[in-house]
């Protein structure tokens, strides 16, 4: 892909929050950060991700969800920030508790 006005190549990023829209990743290094996509507007090759996390948002996280119907499971472990979605988990793990 080409017109990528932010480029990054060979590049090592550590505990950031990255947004991948709009720009390009070539042989980049990602540790420990929130790499963050919501439109898929994005070049990456030859990158290496370690104990990061993907958030999805608007229309990736809409494809994450199209997957999922496809496949009967997430290709990833997919949150929409917009959800409480902690608010319920913690409310159902309190009923399973409750006697």
């Amino acid at each position: 892909m080409k017109g990528y006005k932010v480029r990054y190549k060979n590049a090592k990023f550590s505990s950031e929050k990255i947004e991948l829209d709009g720009k390009s990743f070539i042989y980049c290094e990602f540790q420990d950060c929130m790499i963050i996509l919501e439109r898929g507007d994005t070049e990456l090759s030859g990158c290496t991700f370690k104990n990061c996390k993907l958030v999805l948002k608007g229309n990736a996280y809409t494809v994450g969800k199209i997957i999922k119907l496809f496949t009967g499971k997430s290709p990833l472990k997919v949150l929409d920030m917009e959800e409480p979605l902690f608010e319920k988990v913690h409310l159902e793990e309190r009923k399973e508790e409750a006697p």
